[in-house]
């Protein structure tokens, strides 16, 4: 269980790192972004568990890594109207996850302008860790 937490924190950082790397390089003298990291826990309809790693910098740039169905989602955040909303970084496997406050919502948006969002899980209610 530590080791697939680790895992997803790593994903979100390495999603991240062109970012703080470009920060970084910038020409004029400016302080090192900081950032937040956290690990939730999600019980949805049905029973369905789903982990997710974020990762928040103080630029106003956020990414998120999902554990789902024994693989690794990295995503990072678009506009949305309230919530946050990540979309995976994939176009072609574009999964969606859509929080507000402690709840989700999982969807999947196929890679083609006449595709419909398709709601994978919903219900997402983020738990306690154990």
């Amino acid at each position: 269980m530590k080791t697939r937490l680790a895992t997803l924190c790593a994903v979100a950082l390495a999603s991240a790192l062109p970012i703080l790397t470009e920060a970084a390089q910038a020409q004029s003298p400016a302080p090192e972004p900081t950032y937040q990291s956290q690990v939730a826990r999600y019980r949805c309809e049905g029973n369905v568990r789903i982990e997710a790693a974020y990762l928040n910098i103080d630029n106003g740039t956020s990414f998120a890594t999902l554990h789902y169905k024994d693989q690794l989602i990295p995503m990072h955040i678009a506009r949305s109207g309230s919530g946050a909303l990540y979309i995976a970084d994939d176009e072609q496997n574009s999964f969606r996850w859509h929080t507000k406050g402690k709840q989700g919502v999982l969807s999947f948006l196929e890679a083609d302008h006449t595709a419909e969002e398709e709601t994978l899980l919903k219900d997402c209610q983020e738990i306690d860790p154990q």
